[in-house]
């Protein structure tokens, strides 16, 4: 399968002189990023083989594989650094990660070694063929995208001790001890992050959003991230709260709409509390890892996942069934949901930005309906609005729509 390198650089370019005109828009995307969605389909295949010459002789290399072995060394060399035992203690703080699970950011190092060498730039090359250079540059942009750094601290107190002299006799004395805590921070960035580093002009930006928006990422994700929910999983989620017991899609938007405007963003923010948690507004230190607002203080409130825990909790979820009903974080929400089209999302169902995993703080929100256009309408805690707020799906970047198995019957 070949692509024609000038077809894409030149559909980008008029991309951009015909974003004010919707219908001429999509036809300008669909004919360049049908190519490259067709080329990621068969590159997310188990047979996915991918032809070059390398050294002179026809070797066939699988994209998929070669990505895999990317992470697996990646991964290794985490391992080994959590391996060290000069030191006291180890902590590792994966930034963006609300749970510190590693994020496979596979999807956006692909958007951007695709924009980077194969969409916009002049001598780009057919994207379906690797040569031994391409491969190497691939390479080059993983490394550039997955960064490990390493720090210590230590610290001293007195620690009193008791011994015995040579009359038998106890003596108190107080020693110094020092620890060593080596920190490792690992940052998986964005295609727009690695843009920015790049210097990607606006033509490549605008691929970036086209590319992330054409969906294709949900065929990255990891075996352990369900994609739907079979009866039978449905069933057992639903098995966690009393017989008989339903929760109303009106119940669920009343609870989320009546925080909206009072409660600020706060990462690592959770909360069960039935109604008004007092804690809401008192400025407290931002202890969870893995943001940038970690260890400053700020106005307690919630992060975009307790946002949604709280709601559900008092749509009428049992505050002891939230671990296996709805569970805490992106990811546990994700597991607990299945999979619908946009078009058939209602008041209740969830929203995500990404698939979770791919990419560094990921977003979810409640849709609560549509506005006159037909657009889905969400609430969701953002950092960027700080509190509780309303706007459209699409003016968020929500991709995914998920309808909580607590809400199926």
């Amino acid at each position: 399968m070949a692509i024609d390198p000038a077809t894409l650089k030149a559909a980008a370019k008029m991309a951009t002189t015909v974003l004010s005109d919707e219908k001429g828009r999509r036809i300008i995307l669909i004919a360049c990023l049908i190519p490259f969605i067709i080329i990621l389909l068969v590159l997310s295949s188990p047979f996915a083989i991918y032809f070059s010459v390398l050294d002179g002789q026809e070797e066939t290399i699988s994209v998929v594989s070669e990505l895999n072995e990317m992470k697996r060394a990646f991964r290794y060399r985490i391992e080994q650094e959590q391996a060290d035992a000069s030191v006291d203690h180890i902590q590792t703080i994966v930034v963006g990660s609300e749970d510190g699970t590693l994020i496979d950011n596979t999807e956006d190092v692909l958007i951007a070694y695709a924009v980077k060498y194969n969409v916009t730039k002049k001598g780009a090359v057919q994207i379906a063929i690797l040569s031994e250079d391409q491969v190497n540059k691939l390479k080059q942009v993983y490394q550039d995208m997955n960064l490990m750094t390493i720090s210590y601290e230590t610290s001293s107190k007195k620690v009193d001790f008791t011994t015995t002299d040579d009359c038998g006799e106890p003596v108190t004395k107080t020693k110094t001890v020092t620890t060593t805590t080596k920190i490792i921070t690992i940052d998986c960035l964005t295609a727009e992050e690695i843009g920015a580093v790049y210097g990607f002009d606006d033509v490549q930006n605008r691929m970036i959003t086209e590319m992330r928006q054409s969906g294709y990422g949900i065929m990255m994700v990891s075996s352990d991230i369900k994609t739907f929910l079979t009866r039978a999983e449905i069933d057992e989620i639903k098995s966690h709260i009393p017989e008989g017991m339903v929760i109303e899609n009106e119940k669920v938007v009343e609870a989320a709409k009546s925080l909206v405007g009072k409660v600020h963003y706060f990462w690592g923010g959770k909360s069960l509390s039935m109604g008004w948690d007092n804690r809401w507004g008192k400025d407290m230190e931002v202890t969870a890892p893995g943001s940038s607002s970690t260890g400053t203080v700020r106005p307690f409130g919630l992060d975009c996942s307790g946002f949604v825990t709280w709601t559900f909790a008092n749509a009428g979820l049992p505050a002891d069934s939230i671990e296996s009903t709805m569970g805490h974080g992106t990811t546990a929400q994700w597991n607990v949901s299945t999979s619908i089209p946009a078009n058939a999302a209602m008041a209740g169902d969830l929203a995500f930005l990404a698939t979770p995993g791919t990419r560094k703080v990921n977003h979810i929100g409640i849709v609560i309906g549509r506005n006159e256009e037909g657009q889905i309408m969400v609430i969701h805690c953002s950092s960027g609005a700080n509190n509780v707020s309303i706007s459209t799906a699409e003016r968020v970047g929500f991709q995914y729509f998920r309808r909580p198995a607590v809400l199926i019957n």
